[in-house]
């Protein structure tokens, strides 16, 4: 910015990168997130502000302009022309961006096009607690079923239970359980956390075991002593 003061440029920047703090408080009012370090949330809204402004600046001028004259007697003048209707576009740009993101983390829709799709098998939660009551206790959107059918029609459905193995989870107390590892957190802070559907409490004969209503149950890794990955014959 040559020719201005550099508070002004200062201010300038901070016109900028306002946006995308802007953006990051409404995503993370709308979706639960993990405290992130200080580094990381700066550069997060760093991210979205420069989003905002790419986004911004197809649509609009700048927010304010700068014009610096130079009298006879080599003062310059500075003048600055804002833009209040490019300021309250750029604020609803940031505003729409946080809202879009926010549901996406929450409702974890661009996920489940990565999952179907083989890219991932992640979620955008933070925690398998959030998976189960997000996707076990909650009516999906009409946009989230209307995206499982069109992966249907591309026979890009995922298949449960027609791969891969069942599990036996063997707990510290002496019990052990029996299912289908529909969730797994890839955080081992505390051990391996597992949901499992489909599930039973396997007794010692194996031939009278209590099944485990629906959904299913949540075993948190502190309570896991060992898991044995258990395959029928003709799976």
């Amino acid at each position: 910015m040559n020719g201005i003061p550099s508070s002004l440029s200062a201010f300038y920047i901070l016109l900028i990168l306002l946006p995308g703090f802007v953006t990051l408080f409404v995503e993370r009012t709308l979706a639960y997130q993990r405290q992130d370090q200080g580094v990381i949330l700066v550069a997060k809204a760093l991210l979205y502000a420069f989003i905002n402004y790419v986004l911004f600046s197809l649509v609009s001028r700048p927010l304010a302009a700068f014009d610096v004259e130079t009298t006879e007697k080599g003062i310059q003048k500075l003048s600055i022309t804002p833009d209040g209707k490019g300021a309250l576009l750029l604020l609803a740009c940031s505003v729409l961006l946080g809202i879009i993101v926010g549901f996406l983390k929450s409702s974890d829709l661009h996920m489940i096009v990565a999952r179907k799709i083989k890219l991932t098998k992640r979620s955008s939660r933070n925690s398998i607690w959030l998976d189960i009551f997000h996707d076990k206790y909650r009516k999906k959107s009409r946009l989230i079923e209307s995206c499982n059918r069109c992966l249907k029609k591309l026979n890009l459905e995922k298949q449960k239970k027609t791969y891969g193995s069942h599990v036996i989870v063997y707990l510290k107390d002496g019990r052990s359980i029996y299912g289908w590892p529909e969730y797994y957190a890839d955080d081992f802070t505390d051990g391996p956390t597992i949901f499992l559907t489909s599930a039973e409490w396997l007794q010692d004969d194996r031939t009278k075991n209590i099944e485990i209503p629906y959904p299913g149950i949540l075993v948190m890794g502190s309570q896991i002593d060992f898991i044995q990955f258990y395959m029928k014959e003709g799976e």
